[in-house]
This record gives C-alpha cells, structure tokens and sequence, in this order.
C-alpha cells in the first residue's frame, strides 16, 4: 500500500464528496426532485437553509453546463454566470 500525504487524503475526499454531490444534483434532475423535497428531513432550519441553497445553485449551474453543451451559451456566459452563482453562495 502506498502512503499518501495528508494534503492528498484531503484531495480525495474532496473528489469523492464532489462526486457525490454531482451525482445527487443529476439524479434530482432526472428524476424531477425538488429541493423542498429532498431536504424534507433535515430538521435544523438553518443546516437546511444552507442544504437548499446549495442544490439549488448547484442544479442551475448544471443546467446552464448543458446550455454551454447545446451552444445555447457559449463559455464566456457560462463562467460569467458560474461564477456569480458561487459567489452568491460564498457571501452568505
């Protein structure tokens, strides 16, 4: 077994949580999902405030990813809007 550094340990959980995350935000798309929905469980107001914000920005930016594939957007409007969308999320 290889040793592996802590900054890589960070690194691949970091890549597994963001895996996971797109495959749940794909899997809301596909199957119609809301966020009101799929947040319906978790009972502290604020960790679900903060839950649903982060679907819901991370589905819009999905959305507009496929927008960019279909030529809808091209990538400049694209980053443009990605990067508004973070920051929404990062100043809150």
């Amino acid at each position: 077994m290889q040793d592996r550094s802590f900054a890589q340990a960070v690194h691949d959980l970091h890549d597994q949580l963001s895996n996971e995350f797109l495959d749940s935000i794909h899997n809301m798309l596909e199957y119609r999902t809301t966020v009101t929905k799929a947040t319906l469980a978790i009972q502290d107001e604020n960790r679900r405030t903060v839950v649903s914000k982060t679907l819901i920005v991370g589905q819009v930016i999905t959305l507009l990813a496929l927008m960019k594939d279909m030529h809808i957007l091209h990538e400049e409007q694209y980053s443009e809007f990605r990067t508004y969308l973070l920051n929404t999320l990062a100043t809150e």
